[in-house]
């Protein structure tokens, strides 16, 4: 339930006029099969996922989507930030204040990542 919320509060916070935004595609077969039980169990969403980038946070900080599935990083702070894998899968490169990247992953795993800039900030993309 609270996974439903976030998206629908984050759905509403990712039509800012003033973002823009760009896409990046990433394909990778690196990504580890390994994952907690309380993520196996969570139903693989599909179409556009957001996830906003708030008080040097990610928000969901996991996230669990069907392959193929666009996510869209949106930054609600005022400095930049990335949303970078640890694995060769995606790497959102500098998103600025108020603006969006999305990037689509094609190829299950489990995928961490991380902001380049402020490293304690990370996050975890499931992709079934």
């Amino acid at each position: 339930m609270t996974v439903l919320a976030a998206s629908l509060t984050l759905a509403a916070c990712g039509s800012s006029s003033s973002s823009s935004s760009s896409s990046r595609s990433a394909s990778s077969g690196a990504g580890s099969s390994s994952s907690s039980a309380a993520l196996a169990t969570a139903p693989a969403r599909s179409g556009v996922v957001k996830v906003a980038i708030s008080n040097y946070a990610f928000d969901p900080a996991t996230i669990t989507v069907a392959a193929g599935t666009k996510v869209t990083f949106t930054n609600h702070d005022q400095t930049a930030h990335t949303a970078t894998s640890t694995q060769p899968a995606f790497d959102t490169g500098t998103v600025k204040p108020g603006h969006s990247v999305t990037v689509v992953l094609k190829k299950p795993g489990t995928y961490t990542y991380y902001c380049q800039f402020h490293a304690f900030m990370r996050g975890t993309v499931v992709v079934k």
